[in-house]
C-alpha cells in the first residue's frame, strides 16, 4: 500500500493529450471491453433460427431442378 501511495504522489505533473490520443484511448478501451466480453461470456454456442426443421435447400428441391 505504501508503494501505491508513493507512486500516486509522484504523478503531480500535468500532461496534455491531443484529440487523436483521446480518441485512440477510447477506441482501445471499447475494443478491449468487447474482446473481454466475448472471451468471458457464459454462452459459447450460438444457434441462429428457431429449430422447427423448415429450411431452404432440401434434397427434394435440387431433384426437381
Amino acid at each position: 500500500m505504501n508503494k501505491i501511495r508513493t507512486f500516486m504522489e509522484s504523478l503531480t505533473e500535468s500532461v496534455t493529450m491531443t484529440k487523436k490520443e483521446k480518441l485512440m484511448t477510447v477506441l482501445l478501451a471499447a475494443l478491449t471491453g468487447a474482446l473481454l466480453g466475448m472471451l468471458f461470456s457464459p454462452r459459447k454456442n450460438i444457434c441462429c433460427g428457431n429449430g422447427n426443421g423448415n429450411y431452404y435447400g432440401t434434397d427434394e428441391a435440387s431433384e426437381e431442378e
